[in-house]
């Protein structure tokens, strides 16, 4: 009864501190490889419903400015309204910008709502890169290549909350790779200390979301030298 009062005062606190924390996109300053300089494209990161806990977020969007990425943290729930920018600007873009998504916990849910949202525009979203998913939506026809790092967890799955579980796509239209920690054989060194709450927190799996990320971009460099050169010849 203790541990049920704990989790629903729990819940109900984050509700309120929350927030929409929104941060835009901004440029980083280091550049790690002549496909990732001046690149036109953003990065969607969205924190879980415990919005103070999906600190590990912020670590990863610092990370990926570090490499020039256009990256910005916001809390979750916000994706309607993101979905609503992300239109806007798309329609009165000139050039074809890559649009990767991702998210922790029920902001990793929240990352495929807002890619079903952009599909009912006919935006493509490039990537999705989820961590944790707890009660996730299949993925939509307009997402080219998901990859959903998590960790099972067999005796407490059977909830639909603090847990990591695979996902879907609508068809075989997207390429789906659900990648769990536990049952992978190459993490065994990080199982003892993954938890949900921790898990976008820690340096190696900051790491492996960072790494798939910014390979998206590396495999479209063709696509963004293309891109660029239309934005200089516009200016």
């Amino acid at each position: 009864m203790n541990r049920y009062f704990f989790l629903t005062a729990l819940v109900t606190i984050s509700l309120f501190l929350a927030g929409c924390s929104m941060h835009p996109p901004q440029h980083g300053e280091e550049m790690s490889s002549k496909a990732e300089q001046n690149l036109p494209g953003d990065v969607y990161l969205l924190k879980g419903l415990f919005n103070i806990f999906s600190l590990g977020m912020d670590d990863i969007g610092e990370n990926l400015q570090k490499k020039g990425l256009k990256a910005g943290v916001y809390a979750g729930p916000s994706w309607r309204s993101l979905a609503g920018q992300i239109v806007e600007i798309r329609a009165q873009a000139e050039q074809d910008a890559l649009l990767v998504i991702s998210g922790h916990s029920y902001g990793a849910d929240d990352a495929i709502r807002l890619a079903r949202a952009l599909n009912q525009h006919g935006v493509v979203v490039d990537a999705l890169v989820l961590v944790d998913p707890t009660t996730p939506p299949k993925i939509p026809v307009n997402v080219r290549r998901c990859i959903n790092i998590y960790r099972s967890q067999p005796a407490t799955d059977w909830m639909p909350w603090l847990r990591g579980v695979p996902v879907e796509g609508e068809n075989q239209s997207t390429l789906v790779i659900n990648r769990d920690l536990r049952t992978s054989g190459q993490h065994e060194d990080l199982l003892e200390d993954v938890n949900h709450f921790n898990i976008e927190d820690i340096p190696a799996i900051q790491e492996m979301v960072v790494e798939e990320i910014v390979a998206v971009f590396r495999a479209n460099e063709d696509r963004i030298t293309m891109t660029n050169q239309a934005l200089r010849e516009h200016r």
